[in-house]
């Protein structure tokens, strides 16, 4: 809570520079009224994270689901009643009480008046690398926005603005269900080599084979997922997203290795990591803002490749087989390229997305299963009993 009275206060006096950057005097209030989510999230956070140490993740999900579908109605209720941004702010704010309060029910704890000296010390020494490393993840996700509406144009901005919420929308959601899942299973096989060996490598095929088709689907339908949510004018984002969407894969990637060096509890190589890479982030935007928007997409996709490449050196466990993960990419390249042919020869926008998508998907898993890959089948197992297929002895 403490830290998130900080960043509040940090926010609210910066208020009137990011209005004064961007031009826009509104942004004072709404910096400072948005703002107060991060002291809303706070309240259920431990809570967030006993579910997930329990394993609950039922219940987490449910959480965010009920306050995702009524904080949308809640905004779209204020729309309609000419509210305008502030629709958004009534968005942001019941999303994170609505949530905050249901993992409250859930979670079943409160905090008691008890200050342990050895409790803190024993957190702190794990912690405070991991609060410094979310920090500054936090501040070089948000970078690229900024730093195109002001060297490039407001309108490149808002194209790579809807480019990224698309391209977020299901490699945010893996990489979160990946941190909160991939931690526990592995942090039980802390002191069991043999077999966090195992988990861990198992974890990483599986999402290789799991992600690399949702990557690779998003490229080739881009235009046509453009098309359809945001309508014609935003076409422009379709060749971002298109771009975008292959630093996915390791992304996810990256999130699953240092999962892997928190159960290893090297925490602070884990902050000295993010320096690096975020170093590189900055000489890489220096170097390719100069060729344009379109090459700054592809120096994001050199980031991703990048960072995971640091992470998995100096990982503990390195991936079995690299012949199989070939396999997988070049099913994944099979597939791309059938769904591609297909949609060519489809006019009709929907009808190319369903019939192209759903017959490449299934190539895609007759060659798994042609291939007899065990990733298929943990696919399968995984969907049907949960996480057993990873987790079990």
């Amino acid at each position: 809570m403490a830290i998130a009275l900080l960043c509040y206060l940090a926010i609210f006096i910066a208020a009137p520079y990011i209005a004064a950057y961007y031009h826009q005097p509104s942004l004072l209030m709404l910096a400072r009224i948005m703002a107060l989510g991060i002291i809303i999230n706070a309240f259920g956070l431990v809570q967030r994270v006993l579910l997930i140490r329990a394993l609950a993740f039922k219940l987490v999900t449910r959480a965010s689901l009920i306050s995702s579908v009524f904080s949308t109605v809640f905004a779209l209720l204020c729309a309609v009643n000419g509210m305008g941004i502030f629709s958004l702010v009534v968005l942001q704010l019941s999303q994170s009480t609505l949530n905050t309060f249901f993992l409250c029910v859930y979670g079943k704890w409160a905090p008691k008046l008890i200050f342990s000296i050895s409790a803190f010390k024993e957190l702190f020494s794990f912690g405070f690398s991991l609060l410094l490393t979310a920090m500054l993840n936090i501040f070089f996700a948000n970078i690229y926005q900024p730093i195109i509406g002001r060297y490039f144009s407001i309108a490149y901005a808002g194209f790579y603005y809807q480019a990224k919420r698309l391209y977020e929308v299901p490699v945010l959601t893996i990489s979160q269900v990946v941190d909160s899942v991939t931690y526990p299973i592995l942090v039980r096989y802390q002191h069991d080599r043999a077999g966090l060996e195992s988990r861990y490598r198992k974890i990483v095929t599986l999402l290789v084979f799991s992600a690399t088709p949702v990557v690779v689907m998003i490229s080739i339908f881009s235009r046509d997922i453009v098309w359809t949510l945001l309508g014609e004018k935003w076409l422009p984002s379709a060749k971002l997203l298109a771009i975008l969407s292959f630093s996915g894969i390791f992304q996810i990637l990256e999130t699953t290795s240092g999962s892997l060096l928190k159960v290893e509890g090297r925490t602070r190589l884990i902050f000295r990591l993010e320096l690096l890479k975020k170093t590189i982030i900055l000489f890489n935007i220096i170097l390719f803002c100069r060729w344009g928007i379109v090459a700054l997409m592809f120096g994001i996709v050199a980031n991703s490749v990048i960072s995971f490449a640091i992470n998995q050196y100096f990982t503990s466990i390195k991936i079995v087989s690299y012949k199989k993960m070939a396999t997988i990419l070049i099913n994944a390249f099979l597939m791309g390229l059938m769904a591609f042919l297909l949609k060519e020869m489809i006019s009709n926008v929907y009808l190319a997305m369903v019939i192209a998508g759903s017959t490449a998907l299934l190539f895609y898993l007759l060659l798994g299963y042609l291939q007899r890959l065990p990733e298929q089948i943990m696919v399968l197992g995984f969907l049907s009993g949960g996480r057993r297929s990873v987790a079990k002895p």
